[in-house]
């Protein structure tokens, strides 16, 4: 019931609002992907935007939900782009950071450096011949050379010394989960306008997962919930922000308490950016 309304109600972007947020779900299943979760991922991504609806009705516009292993691409990219043009903000919900990749012909541009700013646990960059779990930053740098990356939480504890040298080579710029706690907030917020002077446009990539603890005893082992909307709130004013993911599959990520306060944060702060633009 809740994907039929989707379909019937979606992608009327003549009604998007100047400057409105645009909720849109992705769901793919990468080659590494039991097929069990990927079906579980869909069905949950499918019934997003009505969970929100019941929160935030009038802050959202519905963009409709893209299985990309029953539907074109090019379709999802076209929607995409029409949303951009109508100076509406997606906010991408997804089973998988490589979706990203999708939108960075539409996002990228020879002519202006494009920051992505991640973050999550790992860097998620893994070679691979073609997208996996776990490359998206590989593909995204290796094919863009106007793409910079700015990691914000990453584990040092899973961090090995091959990937640690590999995303020296690229460029990219980190900062560890240690280094995001709230007691290095006004280092962080530095750096992040460090990061933004040297940026055109933004596409900013969160990885829900980041925001709970491994287990319930290791409780540092997230990404502190302040310093993350400091964060968001840091680059939505800076006006720069095209484009924003959220990476997650589970019901316990998609539909917490978490989620729902990011998402309002973004409601908040995206209408207050533009005006102060």
């Amino acid at each position: 019931m809740f994907g039929l309304f989707r379909r019937n109600k979606a992608h009327e972007t003549s009604k998007i609002s100047s400057h409105q947020l645009t909720l849109i779900s992705v769901s793919e299943a990468l080659k590494s992907m039991k097929r069990v979760d990927f079906e579980m991922a869909d069905q949950s991504l499918e019934e997003v935007y009505e969970w929100l609806s019941l929160h935030d009705k009038y802050c959202w516009f519905n963009g409709g939900h893209y299985n990309l292993n029953e539907q074109p691409i090019g379709q999802y990219q076209l929607q995409l782009s029409s949303y951009l043009g109508a100076k509406s903000l997606p906010v991408v919900l997804t089973n998988n950071t490589e979706t990203l990749l999708y939108s960075l012909p539409l996002l990228a541009s020879p002519r202006k450096e494009l920051g992505i700013v991640h973050i999550g646990r790992q860097f998620e960059l893994k070679a691979c011949l073609e997208p996996d779990k776990g490359s998206a930053f590989h593909f995204a740098l290796s094919r863009y050379s106007e793409c910079r990356l700015f990691c914000l939480g990453i584990d040092g504890t899973q961090l090995d010394e091959k990937t640690a040298e590999y995303a020296e080579d690229l460029g990219c710029d980190w900062l560890t989960l240690e280094e995001c706690g709230f007691g290095h907030r006004l280092s962080i917020k530095q750096q992040v306008a460090s990061y933004l002077s040297h940026c055109d446009d933004i596409a900013l990539n969160i990885d829900l997962d980041c925001l709970y603890p491994l287990s319930r005893i290791e409780t540092g082992s997230a990404v502190d919930l302040q310093v993350m909307h400091r964060i968001v709130r840091q680059l939505l004013l800076s006006g720069k922000v095209r484009q924003i993911q959220l990476v997650g599959y589970k019901d316990k990520h998609l539909y917490s308490k978490q989620t729902l306060g990011l998402l309002r944060e973004l409601a908040q702060v995206y209408p207050i950016s533009h005006r102060a633009a």
